[in-house]
């Protein structure tokens, strides 16, 4: 039997590039000093700021600690989300949520 070669990507498949890595994770909770960034308490959940749904990616970037509470509030609020959406473009520029291999 003759085997195919393996194809390598050159682009990782969407839900990889969307997840954060453990070393995002633990960079946003050291850039944040382990605070929610809506309330000031203790932050314990790495939150998209846009929505994996929508295209938002694993990167640093895109990350914002929030308690679970917030969390919660965050996904419930569409205001809120636009509020923390339009606060990281002020803060990162226009395609903040953006990774290496997304155009534009």
């Amino acid at each position: 039997m003759i085997e195919k070669p393996k194809h390598n990507r050159r682009v990782p498949k969407q839900g990889q590039r969307n997840k954060f890595s453990k070393s995002i994770r633990h960079s946003v909770h050291e850039r944040e000093n382990g605070a929610c960034q809506n309330c000031g308490g203790r932050g314990s959940e790495v939150h998209h700021v846009v929505p994996r749904s929508r295209g938002g990616r694993g990167v640093i970037t895109n990350a914002l600690l929030l308690c679970d509470t917030c969390h919660r509030l965050i996904h419930k609020e569409n205001a809120l989300m636009d509020f923390w959406i339009d606060n990281y473009a002020d803060r990162y520029g226009a395609n903040f949520w953006h990774d290496e291999y997304d155009k534009g």
